[in-house]
């Protein structure tokens, strides 16, 4: 789960308080003495996909598997880029131009060890949360920590959901005494129409590149609303740390890698593990009592391995 991954940078070195209940369920260590304290909720809704037509058995993949999670933090401001980096929102941040590319290794964790300043990150408790999608409802279950290593400790919300993810349907998000939802977003569509160098993506990406080094995308352009689609290319380097190649397409239904971004693959896609990652992002900003920021995130992604 990204959580937990993102999370693995800091164990060890952040302190996250076990948190209690307020009137608007931001429930947490009252510290009026610390003056640098910032809250962020997120709210992440994400079709995740992957399908791989060659590997044994011909598996095409087995559906989207749909996760709806939402995190309340409060944090020392200096602790802004980790925190992001938590919740799954720093790979967003830092996006290239548009049709443009950019590179990333691997972080290795916080430049600076948070724990040496006594640094506090706290997952608050904001009381029941329902989702209402597809037709349905469902309360988001609640999961309270230690149980990740017995070291991270709070409260975190959600997981795989039941509910249908449906292209463009909309998706509430409100807390359980509320009538009015907190946050409205839309779901993407899928990626069904991908084609890669002509090659249908669903269908496997073999011998992508034995024609010719090239690496040319079409897809369906989605016009409803403002969103980001997200290209990540990611390899294993001869040192055996993953690299990734992010790009940021514009969303007008195609898109060549630029040749100094091809120059960057490995010359063994299969050897190297070289993976493709699409993906269709909405955000959406929303007011919510007692937060300095908050943030609904819809993304919808498809991954297939390049042979």
């Amino acid at each position: 789960m990204r959580w937990e991954r993102a999370a693995a940078t800091l164990l060890g070195m952040l302190t996250v308080l076990a948190t209690g209940c307020d009137e608007l369920g931001l429930s947490g260590r009252a510290d009026g003495a610390r003056g640098d304290l910032r809250t962020l909720g997120v709210v992440v809704f994400h079709a995740a996909e992957s399908v791989d037509p060659q590997a044994p058995g011909g598996t095409a993949g087995s559906g989207p598997r749909f996760l709806v999670e939402a995190r309340f933090v409060r944090y020392p401001q200096p602790l802004e880029s980790e925190v992001r980096e938590v919740l799954g929102l720093a790979d967003l941040d830092g996006l290239p131009p548009a049709d443009g590319c950019a590179t990333r290794a691997r972080s290795a964790g916080p430049a600076v060890d948070p724990a040496s300043r006594g640094a506090e990150i706290e997952l608050l408790d904001v009381g029941p949360i329902l989702v209402r999608g597809g037709g349905a409802e469902y309360a988001l279950p609640v999961r309270t920590f230690p149980d990740l290593l017995d070291v991270m400790s709070g409260v975190t919300y959600g997981g795989v959901s039941p509910l249908p993810c449906i292209p463009g349907r909309r998706y509430d998000v409100r807390g359980g005494s509320d009538h009015s939802p907190w946050v409205s977003v839309d779901a993407p569509p899928a990626w069904e129409d991908l084609h890669v160098n002509g090659l249908t993506a669903r269908e496997g990406l073999f011998g992508t590149f034995d024609a010719e080094p090239r690496l040319d995308l079409e897809w369906i352009p989605w016009t409803d609303r403002l969103s980001d689609l997200v290209l990540n290319l990611s390899w294993i380097d001869a040192d055996g740390s993953r690299r990734s190649l992010i790009c940021h397409p514009l969303d007008d239904g195609a898109f060549r890698l630029p040749v100094e971004a091809l120059d960057l693959l490995p010359a063994a896609p299969e050897l190297a593990d070289l993976t493709l990652r699409i993906e269709r992002v909405v955000r959406v900003s929303f007011p919510l009592d007692r937060l300095d920021e908050a943030e609904a995130v819809f993304r919808v992604s498809l991954a297939t391995p390049i042979r």
